[in-house]
């Protein structure tokens, strides 16, 4: 609660000393010749009640209401040399001597503010400044309370491996803040779990979707045993407050400043996109002094991890699937690769094919040498240029021939029948591919088309054994119940598309047994024997 004291230039110069003991000032009012002050709590704590409604009542006459005489009587009751109040996710400090804050304005943690008079401070580093005040042997008072303890008790049975067991003991010792990178998002949230058990303090959960909502939801309730009315939610058409709540990215921008001291503990899953320019108030605008950030983006975009430190921590852990594996705290796949072959025709009309196009390219573009900028100015050609769609059509032909899908079609269906008691995903970025395989081997396929109910609708029935072979276009991103299929087929060109598979990889990574990744290409003639043969061999030692 602040009083505002407007007092006219001749009583202003009696009494400005009497003013300065207990008020700021905030600056002259030209259209009532007024000087205007702010009651300051922290210079008020320092004199009798009585005093202070002496000055007010009597030296400048003014009538004060009950409300702020009960404030006055708070204020008065125990001296103190900061006072604090919270609003909207800034810190508004009230010291009783401008000095007291110097120190943290020369630190950039404490700034003064043109438009309210007054030092303000982001929420996020009220304990900063709350550890300077203690280390200073200043008091402090809050205008707010900050009760950070959960009233719920939880249960965590499961058990982290040893790399996730020291991620979580780094981020102790860095003072429960920090980033962890770990490629497998149901691990890496058993770190955010144990977490929340042993702090035992109102935590919030930031997550991009809906969906990452409900496989939060699910952890807390069964690995924690938080009883399900107890866990807060905020999306999917729900409206909750709860000691552990679990919100959008999107509602925590607006709902945040107004809770921003009522979580103790922030965890922000999918970190990279918590640091963005939108939502990094969320961050900003909560107290909290416990803050996690869990993501497998090893090198995000816009280089957020310079913006980690001031807002979550530093990153503590970063671990790629390959040195999980290294250190055996994530079972190791397979990898192995089937070639369908072209025969000497295919192969003929696919050089003839592609030298009409690089011949025209050659003619057009001689000083394009860089594929992909080729074919995009050779598409603009097309719209003006008869011999320019002739030579797209040339590529677009001998695309469709190296590509071979319906041998690629024939290889898969072999290599279904090779497994056929297992689970199995067939996965390929051409979706033309996906359609085909799915029409003719009546496969359900999940496409950028299908809509999210159908999607979730597939992927429920595969993870519950309904359907065993289930085929996409699409990334299975981390925060969909992604299938966990023992043997997983990537369906790729002339190369191994290394990015895509090390997706592929990254999403089917297993979890209790070895999981086997075979990769289905084109080979030129007499390039590679019949290679089937060769893959029962290689398998004759996996036990599935």
């Amino acid at each position: 609660m602040v009083l505002y004291i407007r007092v006219g230039g001749e009583a202003n110069a009696k009494l400005f000393g009497e003013l300065d003991s207990l008020a700021d000032i905030v600056g002259y009012e030209s259209f009532s010749s007024s000087w205007v002050y702010r009651l300051n709590p922290a210079k008020v704590s320092h004199h009798s009640l009585e005093k202070v409604v002496s000055f007010l009542t009597k030296e400048l006459g003014l009538h004060i209401p009950a409300k702020t005489l009960y404030f006055l009587r708070k204020v008065c009751a125990e001296p103190f040399h900061l006072y604090i109040e919270l609003d909207n996710g800034i810190l508004i400090i009230h010291p009783q001597k401008a000095n007291m804050v110097v120190p943290l304005i020369s630190d950039d943690i404490v700034s003064y503010s043109i438009h309210l008079k007054a030092y303000v401070a982001k929420a996020k580093d009220l304990h900063t400044v709350l550890k300077y005040a203690e280390e200073q042997g200043l008091k402090v008072k809050l205008s707010f309370d900050l009760n950070y303890k959960a009233s719920f008790t939880t249960s965590f049975t499961a058990n982290l491996d040893s790399c996730l067991e020291n991620a979580y003991k780094l981020w102790k010792e860095s003072g429960y803040r920090g980033v962890i990178i770990h490629p497998v998002p149901e691990r890496r949230r058993l770190v955010a779990l144990k977490a929340i058990h042993e702090l035992g303090v109102k935590t919030v959960i930031l997550v991009p979707t809906v969906e990452h909502v409900k496989n939060w939801y699910k952890d807390l309730v069964k690995t924690l045993k938080i009883p399900e009315e107890l866990v807060g939610v905020y999306g999917a058409g729900v409206k909750r407050l709860g000691e552990v709540t679990i919100m959008t990215y999107d509602i925590a921008a607006r709902l945040i400043p107004k809770l921003s001291s009522f979580f103790g503990f922030v965890i922000a899953d999918e970190c990279e996109i918590a640091v963005r320019k939108m939502y990094r108030s969320v961050l900003t605008s909560l107290t909290a002094p416990y803050r996690l950030g869990l993501t497998s983006h090893q090198y995000a975009y816009s280089n957020p991890q310079a913006l980690y430190p001031r807002l979550i921590g530093p990153v503590l852990f970063n671990a790629s699937l390959n040195e999980l594996f290294e250190k055996g705290c994530v079972p190791r796949f397979r990898v192995l690769r089937v070639y369908v072959r072209l025969s000497d025709e295919e192969y003929e009309e696919w050089r003839r094919l592609m030298k009409r196009y690089e011949e025209f390219c050659k003619s057009a573009l001689p000083n394009v040498k860089e594929s992909r900028k080729r074919l995009r100015m050779l598409l603009e050609l097309t719209s003006r240029d008869d011999k320019a769609r002739e030579a797209l059509r040339a590529r677009l032909k001998a695309r469709e021939v190296v590509l071979a899908f319906e041998k690629k079609i024939r290889a898969v269906a072999r290599l279904l029948e090779l497994f056929s008691d297992e689970q199995i995903v067939v996965f390929s970025r051409y979706e033309d591919f996906v359609r085909e395989f799915s029409r003719k081997l009546i496969v359900p396929a999940i496409l950028p088309e299908i809509p999210d109910d159908e999607r979730r609708a597939y992927m429920k029935m595969f993870n519950g054994g309904i359907i065993r072979i289930l085929a996409t276009s699409t990334f299975l991103e981390e925060y969909i119940e992604a299938p966990q299929p023992p043997v997983a087929i990537v369906v790729s060109g002339v190369v191994p598309d290394e990015k895509y598979t090390k997706r592929v990889a990254q999403m089917i990574v297993p979890r209790k047994r070895e999981a086997l990744l075979i990769e289905v290409l084109t080979a030129r003639p007499c390039k590679v024997k019949c290679s089937f043969s060769r893959l029962e061999k290689a398998l004759s030692g996996v036990t599935m």
